[in-house]
């Protein structure tokens, strides 16, 4: 973390403890928060961060204020930072603030920016607390995209049905858009489609919205969820763009750099279907990610390039708590680019189409504050990785097929 940035935060905490302990004089002021610090080391293949040569660049912290209004009116706000490689660098940003107004169990409403819903854990996924794992399965939770699929500022409805004997039915719908930076994750994984530097995203309308069925086998959870929006990219080439002519043999510059580019994405829709069953100690999930997306890329008065990115991921986990201190966890996981093309044939080297992970997590609650993780994944395969970080010193992308990764994380939370 830069020093400018640790004494900003612990300005900026301070200043709103202030007012808050201020506040409480006229509402009761909850205050929570947490900072996280992990490592992050692999024998082959930088992934996230530089982790061939073992990276702490693997951090994040928030601070969160409510306070109920009346019995129906809820006010909430946090505030968070993370890095995570060349991303983030712990920029404070507004991770969520809503005004709620609970009407009645089946009906509520939110208004502000509120937590994109994205499978089971997505609202939850930077609360390392509240979770087994140190990096969820990346197919569906993928850290490459988060700052895209972490909230929506707009509306949101919710509420729970009751069933009677069938259980019950929990609901969100949220209507909004979402800010995605130029300097974020997002950006970075969208290079990958070409030499150029985002300059600015456009989204437009984002619905997402999920339904949770309460079983009336206790303990069982059956859950879908949908995202669905239109987003388009404005960059600009960060180096010539050079293609090679037969006849004469010699290459042929078609665009130079600076030069505008567009990347429209008219159909972006993203259906995650989710289990969960717990019983006593022990948490079954399982859950499929299927991911639809169009994209028309734009060079100038050059042909447009369409492409389809049909992508799909899925993963089975499991974890138990042998005493209050100790917790296991383990998932697989597989995802593929392209779930026509399962194999890789359509890409070279074909293992860049897929991954696949099996993963293994060691949670130690040391006490009720302070969490520490020791994490180990065996890796087939490369989809997930970025190509820019992974050249050889010739600038040429080079990965190794099967690899290990290792992470640690301690946590303290209040």
């Amino acid at each position: 973390m830069k020093p400018l940035n640790r004494i900003f935060i612990v300005i900026f905490i301070a200043g709103f403890m202030s007012v808050s302990a201020a506040a409480e004089e006229l509402f009761k002021v909850d205050i929570h928060g947490y900072i996280s610090q992990g490592y992050m080391i692999s024998n082959h293949n930088n992934f996230l961060t530089e982790s061939e040569k073992g990276s702490f660049q693997f951090n994040e912290l928030g601070i969160n204020f409510s306070t109920a209004l009346t019995k129906k009116v809820r006010l909430g706000i946090q505030f968070a930072a993370r890095d995570l490689g060349d991303t983030g660098n712990d920029k404070v940003l507004i991770d969520w603030a809503y005004a709620d107004y609970n009407w009645r169990d089946w009906l509520g409403i939110r208004i502000g920016k509120m937590k994109q819903v994205v499978g089971l854990y997505n609202k939850t996924r930077d609360m390392d607390m509240l979770r087994t794992f140190i990096l969820l399965p990346q197919g569906i939770y993928a850290e490459n995209y988060r700052d895209a699929a972490t909230s929506v500022k707009g509306i949101g409805l919710y509420g729970e049905v009751p069933l009677k004997l069938m259980g019950n039915i929990s609901y969100q719908v949220l209507i909004g858009t979402t800010e995605i930076y130029k300097d974020g994750s997002t950006a970075k994984a969208s290079k990958v489609f070409g030499p150029f530097n985002v300059e600015k995203f456009d989204v437009d309308d984002l619905y997402s919205g999920s339904i949770i069925w309460e079983t009336p086998l206790k303990g069982l959870r059956l859950g879908v969820t949908l995202v669905d929006t239109q987003i388009k990219i404005q960059a600009s080439l960060s180096e010539d763009l050079i293609i090679p002519v037969d006849f004469p043999p010699y290459f042929l510059t078609v665009a130079g750099r600076g030069d505008p580019v567009t990347a429209d994405f008219p159909k972006l829709t993203i259906y995650t279907y989710s289990v969960e069953y717990t019983w006593k100690n022990l948490v079954l999930a399982a859950e499929c990610q299927i991911m639809d997306q169009n994209m028309i890329g734009k060079i100038l008065d050059l042909e447009p390039l369409e492409i389809s990115l049909n992508s799909l991921s899925y993963y089975g986990s499991a974890s138990y708590r042998f005493s209050d201190w100790f917790e296991l966890g383990v998932y697989y996981m597989e995802y593929y680019k392209d779930r026509d093309d399962k194999k890789g044939t359509r890409v070279d080297p074909p293992y860049s189409g897929y991954q696949k992970d099996a993963c293994v997590c060691f949670r130690f609650d040391l006490n009720p504050q302070w969490i520490f993780k020791l994490e180990g994944h065996l890796i087939d395969g490369v989809a997930l990785c970025f190509p820019q970080d992974n050249l050889n010193a010739r600038g040429i992308v080079e990965y190794d097929k099967k690899w290990a990764l290792f992470a640690v994380k301690m946590t303290f939370c209040f």
